[in-house]
C-alpha cells in the first residue's frame, strides 16, 4: 500500500467539505452565502488535481488500471440502482414509471431519470473519462520532456474549456455593449480533443505536474505566498462572475452556470493545493482524524447523497433562518454519517468496493 500523503490528505478533507456544502444548501440570500457557494467551485478541481498526483508518482500497470476503470464504472452502476431504489421510494417516484430502455440507459451509460437526483454523479463520469485517457499521457511522463508535456496539455486542456468560456463573455459583453459584432467561439470546439472534461483532465494533469516538481517559487514560503495570492485572487473572481451572470452579489439560490469553466476557478484551485503543500499537522489527533476523512471520500461522496435526500428536508424545519452556520451545520450532518457507513461498510468484503473504488 502506498504510504499516504499528508498534505494530499488536507486538499482531500478540504475539497469534500466544500462539495458536500454546496449540495442540498440551506443558506440565506447573502453576500458571504455566495463566497461561501463560489469557494466550492474549486472542491471537484482539487480532488482531480490529487488524483492526478498520485497516479503520476505510481508506476503504470495498464492491466491494474483498465481493471480499475471497470471497477469504478461497476460501482457507478451500483450506486445509480441505489439512488434509483432509495430516492424514489423518497420522492415517491415507481420504477415502474420508467420504460426498460430508461432504466437501462440510466444505469449502464449515465442517463438520467426524472425525479431521481443524480446530478452529483458526473464527477465519477469525468473520473472515468480522465483514466481512459491517463495510460497514454502516463507513457509520455516517462519521456525526457514528460513533464513539460504534462504541463503543455494541462495548460491547453484549460485554456479549451475555461479559457474558452472567459474570453466568450468577454466578447458576448462587447456585443451586448455594441461594441462588436456577435463572435462566437463554438467554432473552435473542434481544436479541443478531449471532449466535456477536458478542463478536469486539465486539472489532472496539473495536479501531477505540481506534485513531482520542486517547491515553487524555491521556497516554501514564495510557494505559500503564491498560492495565497491566487487563491485571494480566484475567490473574489469567481464571486464577480457570478455577480455579473446573476445581477446580484448575494445568493440567489441558483448555482453559477457552467462554473467549473471559469478562469478563477484556476486560480483558487491551485491556490489552495500550493498553500497546502508540504503541509503537515503536528496535533496528531487532528492528523488521524484528516486522515480517516481522506481515506474515505469515496464513500462519503457517495453516501452523503442519500442522507441528503433523507434528512435535509427534516433539517431545514429546524432553523428559523438559514445563514452560512445552518450550511455548515447541514455540511458536518452530512459527512459524519456518511463517514461512519463508509467505515462500516470497508469492512464488509462483499459490499467494501462501494466506498472503495
Amino acid at each position: 500500500m502506498q504510504k499516504r500523503i499528508e498534505y494530499l490528505d488536507i486538499v482531500k478533507v478540504i475539497a469534500i467539505f466544500l462539495v458536500v456544502f454546496c449540495h442540498f444548501v440551506l443558506l440565506s440570500e447573502s453576500v458571504p452565502a455566495n463566497l461561501f457557494m463560489s469557494a466550492c467551485w474549486s472542491g471537484v478541481p482539487m480532488f482531480f488535481m490529487v488524483n492526478g498526483a498520485l497516479l503520476f508518482t505510481r508506476p503504470l500497470n495498464l492491466k491494474k488500471h483498465v481493471k480499475k476503470t471497470l471497477t469504478i464504472w461497476a460501482v457507478l452502476v451500483a450506486w445509480r440502482l441505489i439512488y434509483l431504489l432509495f430516492i424514489g421510494a423518497v420522492n415517491h417516484v415507481p420504477v415502474s414509471g420508467f420504460g426498460k430502455n430508461e432504466i437501462f440507459l440510466y444505469l449502464f451509460a449515465f442517463g438520467s431519470l426524472e425525479g431521481i437526483g443524480t446530478g452529483h454523479l458526473w464527477f465519477i463520469e469525468a473520473l472515468l473519462a480522465v483514466y481512459v485517457l491517463f495510460p497514454l499521457f502516463r507513457v509520455c511522463f516517462d519521456l525526457p520532456f514528460g513533464r513539460k508535456l504534462i504541463l503543455f496539455f494541462a495548460i491547453y486542456g484549460l485554456v479549451m474549456t475555461n479559457g474558452m468560456t472567459g474570453a466568450q463573455m468577454a466578447l458576448d459583453a462587447l456585443t451586448a455593449a455594441g461594441w462588436i459584432g456577435s463572435f462566437p467561439l463554438s467554432a473552435l470546439e473542434v481544436l479541443n480533443p478531449f471532449g466535456t472534461y477536458a478542463n478536469m483532465l486539465g486539472f489532472f494533469l496539473l495536479g501531477a505536474w505540481i506534485h513531482t516538481g520542486p517547491v515553487v517559487g524555491g521556497s516554501l514560503r514564495a510557494q505559500r505566498l503564491i498560492g495565497a495570492l491566487m487563491a485571494a485572487a480566484g475567490l473574489p473572481g469567481i464571486w464577480a462572475v457570478k455577480w455579473y451572470i446573476s445581477g446580484t452579489p448575494a445568493w440567489d439560490g441558483i448555482l453559477l452556470a457552467e462554473g467549473y469553466r471559469h478562469l478563477p476557478v484556476i486560480l483558487l484551485a491551485v491556490g489552495i493545493f500550493l498553500l497546502c503543500r508540504f503541509l503537515t499537522i503536528k496535533n496528531r489527533l487532528l492528523s488521524a482524524a484528516v486522515r480517516a476523512v481522506a481515506q474515505r471520500t469515496l464513500g462519503i461522496y457517495y453516501i452523503h447523497w442519500l442522507f441528503g435526500w433523507l434528512l435535509v428536508p427534516y433539517m431545514a424545519l429546524l432553523f428559523a433562518r438559514f445563514s452560512v452556520g445552518t450550511n455548515i451545520l447541514k455540511t458536518i450532518a452530512l459527512i459524519l454519517p456518511a463517514l461512519l457507513v463508509t467505515f462500516i461498510l470497508e469492512k464488509i468484503p462483499v459490499v467494501r468496493k462501494l466506498v472503495t473504488g
